[in-house]
């Protein structure tokens, strides 16, 4: 769906208006612009990328904003219709589509004609888009991944089975306890007597001596003055003559 700006005159208003409610229903944007205040729309409608539907009625081929419309307009973006005999001559790239008999209806030929037209606008301002590089890169990545992945499947696929006489003795050495068949012979356990037991001689360690008796004699302790050295204070005590004569007396 594209954008669609529609230019009119005053006496053709109605008849836009039931346009644009059409249009805008099959989802394209549409815009209505009347009068000689439309002149100032030109510009922005260049630099869009909107299909322009000119309306030719009686009175719009005596305005000059009109001719301008259709003169400013690019050919490929530009579509035409008239309500009344008789429009401009200029360059065109498709013809007018006649709509004097038109009644407001969807389908018909002047309808269907105008859908045929809005879609070559368009594939024009809107071409097709090529498909992305990325995808198809993608694409192929993905394939080579899903082949990679099956031969690694493949190399590390075991055999379902083993052959029938793995299988059986397999079978056998997981139950040893599944009688053979056969003659069965007892056999008495040796004795203990039969065991060669070494001949383990004990060690020759001398006997230790009597411990020798102490002499738990009580020891006589030294006086404190015997043993410590004489202080500054004793020092003085002996230069003093009262206490030595004392001690001499």
């Amino acid at each position: 769906m594209i954008g669609i700006r529609i230019v009119c005159t005053y006496e053709a208003r109605k008849l836009a208006d039931t346009l644009v409610r059409l249009l805008c229903a099959e989802e394209h944007d549409t815009r209505l612009t009347f009068g000689r205040q439309s002149v100032g729309d030109i510009e922005a409608a260049q630099s869009s990328r909107d299909a322009v539907l000119i309306v030719w009625s009686p009175s719009a081929l005596t305005q000059s904003y009109m001719h301008d419309w259709a003169s400013a307009i690019d050919p490929s973006r530009l579509v035409e219709i008239a309500i009344a005999p008789g429009w401009p001559e200029m360059s065109r790239k498709a013809p007018v589509i006649d709509f004097s008999n038109w009644r407001g209806e969807r389908g018909g030929r002047a309808w269907n004609a105008l859908n045929d037209r809005l879609r070559a606008v368009a594939r024009i301002v809107e071409p097709a888009k090529p498909p992305p590089k990325h995808a198809a890169l993608a694409m192929g990545m993905a394939s080579v991944a899903a082949v990679g992945v099956a031969m690694g499947v493949r190399l590390n696929e075991t055999p379902s089975h083993l052959p029938a006489q793995e299988t059986q003795t397999a079978k056998v050495e997981e139950e040893p306890a599944i009688a053979m068949g056969g003659a069965v012979y007892s056999v008495e356990p040796a004795s203990i007597e039969d065991l060669l037991i070494p001949d383990i001689q004990p060690l020759r360690a001398r006997p230790l001596s009597a411990a020798p008796q102490l002499d738990l004699e009580p020891v006589r302790l030294a006086s404190l003055d015997e043993v410590r050295e004489p202080t500054l204070l004793d020092r003085l005590r002996e230069l003093n003559p009262l206490r030595r004569n004392q001690d001499e007396g």
